[in-house]
């Protein structure tokens, strides 16, 4: 037993706490949209020429990185919408609900987007339904210049800068206390189907890449665990945490800034219960802590909810397509399981981490681990939809077709700019016309 056990056990089951334990009548979903800004060129843009004209538009509170200068602008929102610059200074973050369905979630979306694109269009610049900047490759430069970023860039390393370019399409779906475990495994473990079927980040650094879902290619750079599908499933919430306690903690707040730790979280709990910290400091390091592990699937204690997060953001006209295939498999989650044992047998983590590396290089032309994998598993999703009653399985229709025509949109992305240029590809990821 390790001197920190005790110490986990008790962050364990005050994470438990946090979760609800029944549902509402209906399960309720969250968003988190990133879109890359560009200049027309297919340039990286500035996130922070938008707060000016958003401003203007009324109705926006203001957030600073440090209210007492004021001199960095990091968000604008209003309740239930947040727009905010992420790690890369170029790109946009949109974040919405909860909402009861897909439907109030789009219509949300669309209001939000209107006022970011209205401003974008203002400052001559354009977003863009991909997951990726097309043609700038990330940089010191491109860094969000926030003080906790800054920090984080110190003690992760050059690494951190593969966030500054990236753009994700993560939802999050309400779940019960009893659904975390099986939540985060099966999530997790149908990271590589959503990445064949969403992948669309082809195009990097000006040219047709070699990944089809470039962003995960790049972001492995993070640690290949730390970032993508844990590598076998958990049997408990504790073996959870103790296994989000074994990576590097990179830093952590304090009143004057960030303290670099750099060791596993499980040496940084010791020290800091030496130094007299309270339960509920610890419980809150750790919230700090596990907030930079990105797992592909991970469960969020702030809203009791799974955030799934590998989707890269979406083509135009099929922005929640990503949206509806997840919150289908969260709803039918005993399904998706038993359908991925019956085809893949009792250890299906070896074979579906193989199809997830495939799936990133190749897309949809990445070979199933089983013939009828993905369409079965777009059925289940099918059916998790039409269970909540309120038509959503229409969104699921993109998936369908990507899959009837074996192409991913980030195999639609390459394909246009041999075609047809740099321009043209633009023109097709541009959102808001």
């Amino acid at each position: 037993m390790r001197p920190s056990d005790p110490l986990l056990a008790a962050i364990a089951e005050q994470y438990e706490s946090r979760f609800q334990e029944s549902l509402g009548p209906i399960r309720k979903v969250g968003r988190e949209a990133e879109f890359p800004v560009v200049w027309p060129d297919g340039r990286a843009g500035e996130v922070s020429l938008l707060w000016e004209p958003l401003l203007a538009q009324g109705g926006l509170t203001p957030q600073y990185d440090d209210p007492d200068t004021r001199r960095l602008l990091i968000e604008v929102s209003e309740p239930g919408m947040m727009v905010a610059i992420e790690v890369g200074r170029c790109t946009v973050e949109l974040s919405l609900g909860p909402y009861e369905d897909l439907w109030q979630l789009q219509a949300g979306f669309d209001r939000a987007l209107a006022r970011v694109v209205g401003a974008a269009r203002e400052r001559g610049m354009r977003l863009l339904g991909f997951g990726i900047q097309p043609r700038t490759p990330a940089s010191q430069r491109l860094l969000t210049p926030s003080r906790h970023y800054r920090a984080l860039r110190r003690a992760a390393g050059t690494a951190w800068l593969r966030l500054t370019t990236s753009a994700s399409d993560q939802l999050h779906v309400d779940i019960t206390r009893a659904e975390i475990v099986p939540a985060v495994n099966w999530m997790n473990l149908l990271s590589g189907p959503i990445i064949a079927l969403c992948a669309n980040s082809s195009v990097y650094a000006g040219r047709a890449g070699r990944h089809q879902a470039g962003r995960e290619a790049f972001l492995a750079d993070l640690g290949e665990q730390r970032y993508g599908m844990p590598p076998c499933r958990f049997d408990t919430t504790a073996e959870w945490i103790q296994y989000l306690s074994e990576f590097r903690c990179f830093v952590l707040p304090e009143s004057t800034g960030f303290r670099r730790t750099n060791r596993p979280f499980r040496e940084v709990l010791v020290a800091e219960s030496k130094r007299g910290a309270s339960t509920e400091q610890l419980f809150q390091y750790f919230l700090w802590h596990e907030h930079y592990v990105w797992n592909s699937a991970r469960a969020r204690v702030a809203h009791s909810t799974i955030e799934v997060r590998p989707a890269c953001q979406q083509p135009p006209g099929e922005s929640l397509a990503a949206n509806a295939l997840i919150l289908g498999w969260v709803e039918a989650l005993k399904e998706a399981a038993q359908f991925v044992r019956r085809t893949l047998g009792d250890d299906p983590w070896p074979a579906m981490s193989r199809y997830r590396r495939a799936a990133v290089r190749d897309g949809l032309e990445a070979p199933e681990p089983a013939r009828g994998l993905l369409k079965g598993l777009v059925e289940i999703a099918r059916t998790g939809l039409k269970r909540r009653g309120r038509g959503e399985e229409l969104l699921l229709a993109p998936m369908e077709r990507r899959l009837a025509e074996r192409q991913s949109p980030g195999q639609r992305a390459q394909r246009t700019l041999r075609r047809s240029g740099m321009a043209a590809l633009l023109d097709q990821l541009r959102l808001g016309g």
